[in-house]
Protein backbone atom coordinates (compact mmCIF):
# COMPACT_ATOMS: atom_id res chain seq x y z
CA UNK A 1 0.00 0.00 0.00
CA UNK A 2 1.49 3.47 -0.76
CA UNK A 3 0.43 4.99 2.31
CA UNK A 4 2.51 2.71 4.29
CA UNK A 5 5.23 2.98 2.30
CA UNK A 6 4.97 7.10 2.51
CA UNK A 7 4.78 6.55 6.30
CA UNK A 8 7.89 3.90 6.55
CA UNK A 9 10.15 6.27 4.51
CA UNK A 10 9.24 9.52 6.64
CA UNK A 11 9.41 7.48 9.87
CA UNK A 12 12.87 6.12 8.90
CA UNK A 13 13.54 10.06 8.72
CA UNK A 14 11.41 10.81 11.88
CA UNK A 15 11.49 14.53 12.12
CA UNK A 16 13.38 15.56 9.17
CA UNK A 17 12.06 16.66 5.41
CA UNK A 18 11.87 14.03 3.11
CA UNK A 19 11.94 15.82 -0.36
CA UNK A 20 8.31 15.06 -2.37
CA UNK A 21 11.05 14.17 -5.64
CA UNK A 22 13.12 11.41 -3.47
CA UNK A 23 9.91 9.76 -2.15
CA UNK A 24 8.36 9.57 -6.40
CA UNK A 25 11.64 7.96 -6.89
CA UNK A 26 12.19 5.43 -4.00
CA UNK A 27 7.68 4.61 -4.79
CA UNK A 28 8.04 5.22 -8.48
CA UNK A 29 4.76 7.33 -8.06
CA UNK A 30 4.03 10.95 -8.96
CA UNK A 31 4.31 13.77 -6.94
CA UNK A 32 0.26 14.37 -7.35
CA UNK A 33 -0.35 10.84 -5.89
CA UNK A 34 2.13 11.50 -2.75
CA UNK A 35 0.11 14.55 -2.00
CA UNK A 36 -3.35 12.86 -2.03
CA UNK A 37 -1.94 9.58 0.26
CA UNK A 38 -0.60 12.60 2.43
CA UNK A 39 -4.01 13.91 2.68
CA UNK A 40 -5.63 10.30 3.72
CA UNK A 41 -2.64 10.16 6.30
CA UNK A 42 -3.99 13.30 7.67
CA UNK A 43 -7.37 12.48 7.63
CA UNK A 44 -6.69 9.22 9.46
CA UNK A 45 -4.82 11.17 12.31
CA UNK A 46 -1.13 11.36 11.16
CA UNK A 47 0.08 14.93 11.91
CA UNK A 48 2.71 15.33 8.92
CA UNK A 49 4.18 18.54 8.21
CA UNK A 50 4.51 19.91 4.07
CA UNK A 51 6.64 22.96 3.11
CA UNK A 52 7.04 23.91 -0.62
CA UNK A 53 10.77 23.37 -0.79
CA UNK A 54 11.65 21.08 2.44
CA UNK A 55 8.77 18.38 1.30
CA UNK A 56 7.25 16.32 4.06
CA UNK A 57 8.00 15.09 7.67
CA UNK A 58 6.30 12.90 10.10
CA UNK A 59 5.42 14.86 13.46
CA UNK A 60 3.09 12.65 15.21
CA UNK A 61 1.07 9.37 14.38
CA UNK A 62 -2.30 9.00 15.64
CA UNK A 63 -3.28 7.44 19.23
CA UNK A 64 -6.67 6.29 17.78
CA UNK A 65 -6.28 2.46 16.17
CA UNK A 66 -4.56 2.57 13.24
CA UNK A 67 -3.00 -0.74 11.33
CA UNK A 68 0.31 0.56 10.44
CA UNK A 69 0.92 2.51 13.67
CA UNK A 70 -0.06 -0.89 15.84
CA UNK A 71 2.29 -2.65 13.63
CA UNK A 72 5.01 -0.85 14.25
CA UNK A 73 4.08 -1.45 17.88
CA UNK A 74 4.06 -5.25 17.91
CA UNK A 75 6.84 -7.27 19.80
CA UNK A 76 5.11 -10.92 18.99
CA UNK A 77 5.81 -13.67 17.49
CA UNK A 78 2.11 -14.90 16.34
CA UNK A 79 -0.30 -12.75 18.13
CA UNK A 80 -1.41 -10.05 15.45
CA UNK A 81 0.48 -11.88 12.84
CA UNK A 82 -2.68 -10.84 10.36
CA UNK A 83 -5.04 -8.01 11.50
CA UNK A 84 -8.45 -6.65 10.62
CA UNK A 85 -9.16 -3.68 11.71
CA UNK A 86 -12.70 -2.71 10.99
CA UNK A 87 -14.84 0.61 11.79
CA UNK A 88 -17.70 -0.96 12.57
CA UNK A 89 -18.59 -4.63 13.30
CA UNK A 90 -21.69 -6.43 15.22
CA UNK A 91 -19.23 -8.17 17.08
CA UNK A 92 -15.52 -9.00 17.00
CA UNK A 93 -15.69 -12.44 18.06
CA UNK A 94 -18.53 -13.57 15.42
CA UNK A 95 -15.66 -11.73 12.92
CA UNK A 96 -12.65 -14.06 14.46
CA UNK A 97 -14.82 -17.40 13.96
CA UNK A 98 -16.00 -16.51 10.68
CA UNK A 99 -12.09 -15.84 9.46
CA UNK A 100 -11.07 -18.98 11.82
CA UNK A 101 -13.56 -21.33 9.80
CA UNK A 102 -12.36 -19.61 6.70
CA UNK A 103 -8.53 -20.87 7.58
CA UNK A 104 -7.86 -18.09 10.10
CA UNK A 105 -4.12 -18.69 11.42
CA UNK A 106 -3.18 -18.78 15.10
CA UNK A 107 -2.71 -14.96 16.27
CA UNK A 108 -5.19 -13.69 13.71
CA UNK A 109 -6.63 -10.46 15.55
CA UNK A 110 -9.89 -8.37 14.65
CA UNK A 111 -10.21 -4.88 15.96
CA UNK A 112 -13.23 -3.15 15.41
CA UNK A 113 -13.54 0.88 16.50
CA UNK A 114 -16.93 0.38 17.22
CA UNK A 115 -18.86 -3.07 17.65
CA UNK A 116 -22.80 -3.00 17.12
CA UNK A 117 -23.77 -6.03 19.03
CA UNK A 118 -20.58 -6.61 21.28
CA UNK A 119 -21.12 -9.31 23.98
CA UNK A 120 -20.52 -10.35 27.29
CA UNK A 121 -20.91 -13.67 29.50
CA UNK A 122 -24.24 -15.70 29.65
CA UNK A 123 -25.84 -13.24 26.14
CA UNK A 124 -25.12 -9.85 28.09
CA UNK A 125 -24.76 -7.58 25.67
CA UNK A 126 -21.35 -5.44 26.09
CA UNK A 127 -22.07 -1.84 24.95
CA UNK A 128 -18.65 -0.74 22.86
CA UNK A 129 -18.35 2.59 21.94
CA UNK A 130 -15.91 4.27 20.08
CA UNK A 131 -12.37 4.94 21.88
CA UNK A 132 -12.50 1.51 23.33
CA UNK A 133 -10.38 -1.64 22.50
CA UNK A 134 -12.52 -4.35 21.03
CA UNK A 135 -10.50 -7.66 20.11
CA UNK A 136 -10.61 -11.00 19.14
CA UNK A 137 -8.13 -13.15 18.33
CA UNK A 138 -8.05 -16.75 16.53
CA UNK A 139 -6.08 -19.09 19.03
CA UNK A 140 -5.00 -22.72 18.03
CA UNK A 141 -2.90 -23.59 21.33
CA UNK A 142 -1.09 -26.72 21.64
CA UNK A 143 -3.05 -27.87 24.71
CA UNK A 144 -5.60 -30.08 25.91
CA UNK A 145 -8.71 -29.59 26.69
CA UNK A 146 -8.82 -29.03 30.35
CA UNK A 147 -5.66 -26.89 30.00
CA UNK A 148 -7.29 -24.40 27.20
CA UNK A 149 -10.36 -23.55 29.36
CA UNK A 150 -7.27 -21.71 31.28
CA UNK A 151 -7.05 -19.48 28.48
CA UNK A 152 -9.39 -16.51 29.90
CA UNK A 153 -7.29 -16.61 33.11
CA UNK A 154 -4.15 -16.30 31.00
CA UNK A 155 -6.15 -13.43 29.41
CA UNK A 156 -6.86 -11.67 32.70
CA UNK A 157 -3.25 -11.40 34.16
CA UNK A 158 -1.93 -10.38 30.13
CA UNK A 159 -4.48 -7.28 30.79
CA UNK A 160 -4.39 -6.51 34.37
CA UNK A 161 0.09 -6.85 33.11
CA UNK A 162 -0.18 -4.75 30.45
CA UNK A 163 -2.25 -1.98 32.64
CA UNK A 164 0.34 -2.09 35.25
CA UNK A 165 3.10 -1.66 32.75
CA UNK A 166 1.75 1.04 30.92
CA UNK A 167 0.03 3.43 32.98
CA UNK A 168 0.98 1.60 37.06
CA UNK A 169 -2.80 0.98 37.66
CA UNK A 170 -2.98 -1.61 40.43
CA UNK A 171 -6.25 -3.99 38.04
CA UNK A 172 -8.31 -6.73 40.03
CA UNK A 173 -9.55 -9.93 38.71
CA UNK A 174 -12.89 -10.41 39.41
CA UNK A 175 -13.47 -14.38 38.89
CA UNK A 176 -14.12 -16.00 36.04
CA UNK A 177 -13.30 -12.81 33.63
CA UNK A 178 -14.29 -9.35 34.97
CA UNK A 179 -11.39 -6.70 35.51
CA UNK A 180 -12.25 -4.09 37.77
CA UNK A 181 -10.73 -1.11 39.58
CA UNK A 182 -12.74 0.45 42.71
CA UNK A 183 -15.59 -2.11 42.16
CA UNK A 184 -16.27 -0.96 38.88
CA UNK A 185 -15.67 -2.42 35.60
CA UNK A 186 -13.21 -1.84 33.19
CA UNK A 187 -12.91 -4.96 30.93
CA UNK A 188 -14.40 -8.12 30.41
CA UNK A 189 -13.14 -11.29 28.19
CA UNK A 190 -14.79 -13.59 26.27
CA UNK A 191 -14.10 -16.94 24.90
CA UNK A 192 -15.90 -18.87 22.37
CA UNK A 193 -14.95 -22.28 20.53
CA UNK A 194 -15.22 -22.55 16.94
CA UNK A 195 -16.53 -26.53 16.22
CA UNK A 196 -16.18 -29.38 17.67
CA UNK A 197 -13.91 -29.24 20.64
CA UNK A 198 -13.35 -32.73 21.74
CA UNK A 199 -9.96 -32.07 20.98
CA UNK A 200 -8.36 -28.50 21.70
CA UNK A 201 -8.37 -26.64 17.80
CA UNK A 202 -9.67 -23.46 17.99
CA UNK A 203 -11.06 -20.80 20.87
CA UNK A 204 -11.94 -17.29 20.10
CA UNK A 205 -10.81 -14.62 22.91
CA UNK A 206 -12.68 -11.68 23.18
CA UNK A 207 -11.52 -9.05 25.38
CA UNK A 208 -12.98 -5.97 25.72
CA UNK A 209 -11.70 -2.48 27.44
CA UNK A 210 -13.37 0.67 28.32
CA UNK A 211 -10.54 2.98 27.20
CA UNK A 212 -11.23 6.57 25.59
CA UNK A 213 -14.58 7.75 26.67
CA UNK A 214 -16.39 9.04 29.30
CA UNK A 215 -18.52 6.96 31.85
CA UNK A 216 -21.66 9.01 30.58
CA UNK A 217 -21.30 7.28 27.04
CA UNK A 218 -22.56 4.02 28.88
CA UNK A 219 -26.09 2.75 30.37
CA UNK A 220 -26.40 4.40 33.70
CA UNK A 221 -27.00 1.42 35.82
CA UNK A 222 -23.71 -0.08 34.43
CA UNK A 223 -21.20 -0.38 37.29
CA UNK A 224 -18.41 0.65 35.02
CA UNK A 225 -15.41 2.74 34.69
CA UNK A 226 -12.84 4.29 31.78
CA UNK A 227 -9.40 4.78 31.70
CA UNK A 228 -10.26 7.99 30.88
CA UNK A 229 -11.73 8.21 33.57
CA UNK A 230 -9.02 7.04 35.86
CA UNK A 231 -6.24 8.65 34.18
CA UNK A 232 -7.62 12.15 33.24
CA UNK A 233 -6.23 11.68 29.06
CA UNK A 234 -6.68 9.85 26.09
CA UNK A 235 -4.02 6.69 25.89
CA UNK A 236 -2.48 5.41 22.91
CA UNK A 237 -4.63 2.31 21.60
CA UNK A 238 -2.25 1.15 19.65
CA UNK A 239 0.36 0.52 22.38
CA UNK A 240 -2.27 -0.62 24.72
CA UNK A 241 -2.95 -3.35 21.57
CA UNK A 242 0.58 -4.20 21.24
CA UNK A 243 1.29 -4.64 24.99
CA UNK A 244 -1.45 -6.85 25.86
CA UNK A 245 -1.35 -9.05 23.01
CA UNK A 246 2.67 -9.32 23.93
CA UNK A 247 1.66 -10.48 27.74
CA UNK A 248 -1.09 -12.75 26.14
CA UNK A 249 1.91 -14.63 23.96
CA UNK A 250 3.96 -14.79 27.00
CA UNK A 251 1.25 -16.44 28.65
CA UNK A 252 0.00 -18.95 26.46
CA UNK A 253 4.00 -20.02 25.97
CA UNK A 254 3.45 -20.82 29.58
CA UNK A 255 0.32 -22.83 29.18
CA UNK A 256 2.12 -25.17 26.24
CA UNK A 257 4.51 -25.77 28.48
CA UNK A 258 2.32 -27.01 31.68
CA UNK A 259 3.79 -23.94 33.75
CA UNK A 260 0.11 -23.66 35.03
CA UNK A 261 1.06 -22.85 38.75
CA UNK A 262 2.96 -19.98 37.64
CA UNK A 263 -0.28 -18.37 36.03
CA UNK A 264 -2.32 -19.64 38.92
CA UNK A 265 0.04 -17.38 41.31
CA UNK A 266 -0.51 -14.78 39.51
CA UNK A 267 -4.00 -14.45 38.35
CA UNK A 268 -4.65 -15.04 43.02
CA UNK A 269 -2.45 -12.30 43.54
CA UNK A 270 -4.84 -10.02 41.71
CA UNK A 271 -8.35 -11.50 42.61
CA UNK A 272 -10.95 -9.63 43.92
CA UNK A 273 -12.42 -11.26 47.00
CA UNK A 274 -10.13 -13.85 47.51
CA UNK A 275 -10.27 -14.83 51.71
CA UNK A 276 -13.44 -13.05 51.65
CA UNK A 277 -16.58 -14.30 52.06
CA UNK A 278 -18.55 -14.61 49.07
CA UNK A 279 -21.89 -15.66 47.87
CA UNK A 280 -21.67 -17.85 44.51
CA UNK A 281 -25.20 -17.33 42.15
CA UNK A 282 -25.73 -20.85 39.89
CA UNK A 283 -29.13 -20.17 38.57
CA UNK A 284 -31.12 -19.96 41.71
CA UNK A 285 -29.37 -21.72 43.88
CA UNK A 286 -27.10 -19.67 46.72
CA UNK A 287 -23.52 -21.01 48.09
CA UNK A 288 -21.69 -18.43 50.32
CA UNK A 289 -18.34 -19.30 51.70
CA UNK A 290 -14.71 -18.37 52.02
CA UNK A 291 -12.94 -17.66 48.39
CA UNK A 292 -9.89 -19.76 48.44
CA UNK A 293 -8.78 -19.24 45.21
CA UNK A 294 -8.71 -21.25 41.97
CA UNK A 295 -7.95 -24.99 41.30
CA UNK A 296 -5.45 -26.67 39.23
CA UNK A 297 -7.99 -27.00 36.59
CA UNK A 298 -8.91 -23.51 36.94
CA UNK A 299 -12.18 -23.26 39.05
CA UNK A 300 -13.11 -21.36 41.98
CA UNK A 301 -12.57 -22.97 45.02
CA UNK A 302 -15.24 -22.41 48.06
CA UNK A 303 -14.89 -22.96 51.52
CA UNK A 304 -17.93 -23.66 53.10
CA UNK A 305 -19.45 -25.39 56.16
CA UNK A 306 -20.05 -29.33 54.51
CA UNK A 307 -16.79 -28.87 53.12
CA UNK A 308 -15.19 -27.51 49.90
CA UNK A 309 -16.30 -27.29 46.61
CA UNK A 310 -15.52 -25.96 43.10
CA UNK A 311 -17.45 -24.17 40.44
CA UNK A 312 -16.57 -24.07 36.92
CA UNK A 313 -16.50 -20.48 34.95
CA UNK A 314 -19.77 -19.83 33.05
CA UNK A 315 -22.67 -21.35 35.64
CA UNK A 316 -21.91 -18.91 38.27
CA UNK A 317 -21.39 -15.04 39.53
CA UNK A 318 -19.05 -13.52 42.15
CA UNK A 319 -20.90 -11.33 44.59
CA UNK A 320 -18.06 -10.30 47.28
CA UNK A 321 -19.96 -9.29 50.21
CA UNK A 322 -16.88 -7.27 52.21
CA UNK A 323 -15.57 -4.20 50.27
CA UNK A 324 -12.00 -4.89 49.43
CA UNK A 325 -11.61 -4.01 45.97
CA UNK A 326 -8.38 -2.89 43.70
Amino acid sequence: MVRHDILHLLSEHAGEYVSGERISQQLNVTRAAIWKQIKVLQGEGFEIEGQTRNGYRLLKCPISLNEWVLKQSLNTTSLGCTIYLEDELTSTNDRAKELARQGGVHGLTVLAKHQSSGQGRLQRQWESPRGGLWMSVVLRPNLSLADASKITLAASVAIVDALWELFRLRIGIKWPNDLVIKGQKLAGILGEVVGEWNTVQTLILGMGINVNFTREQLSAPLNATTLYEILGYEVDLNDLTASILMHLETELMSLERKAFEELRLSWSERAVGLGEEVKILRGEQVFQGIFKGISIDGALLLEMKEGEQSFSAGEVQLRSTMSKYF
